[in-house]
């Protein structure tokens, strides 16, 4: 049976399963870049159970077969982020065990943990320092002064053979697994949304972006010209005495969008899980006011994750300034796109056992995790940076761009089928037209029971953004 060359899938369920018998076709290497990969993950696909239960036994089934694996995970900050990096050294171990279960030698199976070189100069390390050295102590790493690790590799992006990317804004472990019903509690829902390509010149690209990365970032080599792939990528600042960013070196997919919204005539449509660059906020607002008949329809969480199932009965100091940055960037929207603006937000279709930051129109909260940009239908993307600083100029991230008219076709249906549970007339996906027919029926949807709505979405509110964020003058907006 001959596999399509573009396929997309809106929820770790059926992307889990098409990663798994990627891999099992696998006859030559197998080389990726994670933020998160935990090979305990259950296997989802008949085929991928076949052999074993967890991503370990499919893995280690297809080394043995003479498969080269090489995986590059992101470390974490030990001090700040003990448990992520508790869970990088976990994949680690679980690497190490692979060639041995395998019985393969030790140089067919490399899985490395990847912390960015970047590291704040003196005056923000001083600054960090007396809470530095409080996290530290509750970690038990006192042996050192703690050295801050500010920039992560937030990529999720693997190249099986010569033939096949799958890339997206999917981490392989349990939390991200949903399937597109998202039936279940709130807090354990997960939108997200991954591609596969195959023979395509992305595919060689996303490899040659994968063997350089780590050497680019370095300082020791210049960054691969890319045609089709667009990057984040960030370096250590030689002369960082009062800085706490690094310097960044590509901001490929931010310059994408840029490009994409000047040439917009008719339709943004975004899907996000933060939406908090002032640059992108301004970038669209200034082409609704240069092109009157330009709409935007930006889907969101209704809350970022830290907030909308907070651990503590307080919100920290980062998450109130996440909220006070995405609350001023979706005013600046409103203000340019005035009511050709949809701004929209997916719940479950129940009602909440109770009020709580997770809970819209009465409803639980989806938690979207999506990074899509379409526009009219002429361009798109698909990656793994959201619209924040961080993902535009510090992260390490990479992205698929799609200018075929069928890909974004194919794309266009599987989101919006997504979102409304349907497949959509012709005018719902025109993006001429598309616009005020949502806004309408999301406007039902907000004072319809749930079980009386159509589809997931309702209107973003970001009252609490405004009740609860606080701004930092002195603070760089790209940290969040």
């Amino acid at each position: 049976m001959t596999q399509p060359d573009f396929e997309v899938f809106v929820a770790a369920d059926g992307a889990y399963a098409a990663f798994e018998t990627a891999v099992l076709q696998a006859r030559r290497s197998i080389i990726a870049g994670f933020r998160v990969f935990d090979m305990r993950t259950p296997l989802v696909s008949d085929a991928a159970r076949k052999v074993g239960e967890t991503w370990f036994d499919l893995l280690a089934h297809v080394i043995a077969r003479g498969v080269s694996f090489d995986l590059m995970i992101s470390d974490f900050d030990p001090v700040y982020a003990p448990e992520m990096h508790a869970l990088t050294q976990a994949c680690v171990r679980q690497g190490a065990a692979l060639a041995e279960a395998a019985g393969v030698a030790q140089a067919n199976v490399r899985v490395r943990a990847a912390l960015h070189p970047a590291t704040p100069g003196m005056v923000p390390w001083l600054a960090f320092l007396p809470e530095s050295l409080k996290r530290a102590r509750a970690v038990g790493e006192t042996r050192t002064l703690p050295q801050l690790h500010p920039v992560t590799h937030h990529q999720k992006l693997a190249v099986i053979d010569e033939g096949t990317l799958y890339i997206g804004g999917l981490d392989l472990n349990t939390r991200r697994y949903d399937t597109p019903d998202h039936d279940q509690p709130a807090a354990q829902t997960w939108s997200d949304v991954q591609v596969i390509v195959r023979n395509d010149p992305a595919v060689a690209e996303a490899r040659c972006h994968l063997e350089t990365f780590g050497p680019v970032i370095s300082g020791r080599k210049p960054p691969p010209r890319l045609t089709h792939i667009h990057r984040t990528l960030s370096v250590d600042r030689r002369f960082k005495l009062p800085f706490l960013s690094p310097r960044t070196l590509l901001s490929e997919i931010e310059e994408f969008h840029v490009s994409a919204l000047r040439k917009a005539r008719h339709l943004v449509y975004v899907e996000t899980q933060y939406m908090r660059s002032r640059v992108m906020a301004e970038a669209m607002a200034e082409a609704a006011g240069r092109v009157p008949d330009l709409s935007l329809i930006l889907i969101l969480p209704a809350l970022p994750e830290e907030a909308g199932f907070p651990a503590q009965k307080s919100l920290d100091l980062q998450t109130r300034y996440g909220l006070s940055l995405e609350h001023e960037a979706l005013s600046i929207l409103r203000q340019g796109f005035g009511p050709r603006a949809t701004i929209a937000t997916p719940v479950q279709p129940r009602l909440a056992a109770r009020e709580d930051n997770g809970t819209r129109a009465g409803s639980p909260m989806i938690y979207v995790h999506n990074k899509v940009l379409i526009v009219d239908r002429h361009v798109a993307m698909v990656g793994s940076a959201n619209l924040n600083g961080r993902s535009l100029r510090w992260d390490t991230e990479a992205a698929l761009k799609i200018t075929a008219p069928d890909r974004i076709d194919t794309l266009q249906r599987a989101v919006t089928r997504h979102w409304w549970r349907r497949d959509l007339p012709p005018d719902w996906r025109d993006p001429a037209r598309m616009q005020p027919l949502w806004q309408t029926q999301i406007a039902r949807n907000d004072v319809s029971r749930p079980e009386n709505r159509d589809g997931f979405l309702v209107s973003h509110d970001d009252t609490l953004h405004g009740a609860e964020g606080q701004a930092l003058p002195m603070v760089t907006t790209d940290i969040v």
